[in-house]
C-alpha cells in the first residue's frame, strides 16, 4: 500500500501548536531565571561547570536531535537567563580571526549578554579581571612549537591575576581535542563530568601520569590532565583551569 501523503494544512497546524507550546515553555523558563538570583544569595550568575554538563545530559538523551542544535538552543537560553539574573559581561579579545572568534561567542554565550571588544588579550583579560561577574574569551593557549599566545602565565605561578581561571572551550561541541578559544573567569573549579585539568608549571619535577604539554613561553609550561583534578598550589605549580571536553 502506498505510503499516505499528509495534508500541508494539518502538518503546518501542529507546527503552530508546537510552536506556541515552545514559546510557553521558554517564558516559563525565563521567569524561574529570574527568581535563580534571589535564591542564589551573592553566589556567582555563571556556573559554567553545571552548563556544560546539562546541555552533555540533553544531547545525550535528545533523539535525533544533533549536539550541536542543542547547543545552539540552550546558549540562547542561558544567555536569556544570565541577563536575566545579573552584571555578567564578556570581554572578548578579537586577535587573529576576528570573524571566526565572534561566531565562536554567539555559538557558545548566545546574544543577550553584555559584550566588549578589544584589539589584544591583555586589554580582554584586564578588564575581566576588574569585574566581579566578568567573563574573558581569549584565544587558546597555543601547543608548541612556537605558540605566541602566552597571557595564560598570568593566571600561574605568581602571576596577576591568579583568582582567574580558564573554565570553558569553544566551540563546546565537535571532536577537537583542544578548543580555538576558552572562556576565563574569576570561578570556583567544580567538575562537570568529562573534564581535562590544566596545570601551569615553572619546575622540572616529575608530572602526573598522562600530562600533555599543551603550551610554553619562556619558563613557563601549560598541561592538561585527563580528567577533574585538585593539587595544592605551590611556588612552582597551579591549577589554572579546567575544560569540560567537547560534546559530541
Amino acid at each position: 500500500m502506498p505510503e499516505e501523503i499528509p495534508n500541508i494544512e494539518s502538518v503546518r497546524r501542529e507546527i503552530d501548536r508546537v510552536d506556541n507550546a515552545l514559546l510557553e515553555l521558554i517564558a516559563e523558563r525565563l521567569d524561574l531565571s529570574a527568581q535563580v538570583r534571589k535564591a542564589k544569595g551573592g553566589m556567582r550568575v555563571w556556573r559554567p561547570s553545571r552548563e556544560d554538563s546539562h546541555v552533555r545530559q540533553l544531547a545525550a538523551e535528545a533523539q535525533g536531535t544533533s549536539a550541536s542544535l542543542v547547543s545552539t538552543i540552550w546558549a540562547e537560553l542561558m544567555s536569556a537567563s544570565l541577563a536575566a539574573q545579573g552584571p555578567m559581561r564578556l570581554h572578548v579579545a578579537l586577535e587573529g580571526d576576528a570573524l571566526s572568534n565572534w561566531s565562536l561567542v554567539r555559538d557558545r554565550f548566545g546574544a543577550a549578554l553584555d559584550v566588549l571588544t578589544y584589539p589584544t588579550t591583555s586589554a580582554a583579560l584586564a578588564s575581566c579581571h576588574s569585574e566581579d561577574e566578568g567573563v574573558a574569551v581569549l584565544p587558546a593557549p597555543a601547543p608548541p612549537p612556537g605558540g605566541l599566545i602566552n597571557w595564560w602565565t598570568a593566571l600561574g605561578p605568581g602571576g596577576a591575576m591568579e583568582g582567574l581561571h580558564i573554565v570553558a572551550g569553544l566551540p563546546r561541541t565537535g571532536l577537537q581535542d583542544w578548543p580555538s578559544a576558552v572562556a576565563v573567569a574569576d570561578v570556583v573549579l567544580t567538575p562537570s563530568g568529562a573534564d581535562q585539568t590544566l596545570m601551569c608549571v615553572t619546575d622540572n619535577k616529575p608530572l602526573p601520569d598522562g600530562a600533555v604539554l599543551r603550551a610554553e613561553a619562556g619558563n613557563f609550561r601549560l598541561f592538561s590532565l585527563d580528567g577533574f583534578h585538585e593539587i595544592e598550589p605551590s611556588p612552582t605549580r597551579r591549577i589554572i583551569g579546567c575544560l569540560p571536553r567537547p560534546i559530541g
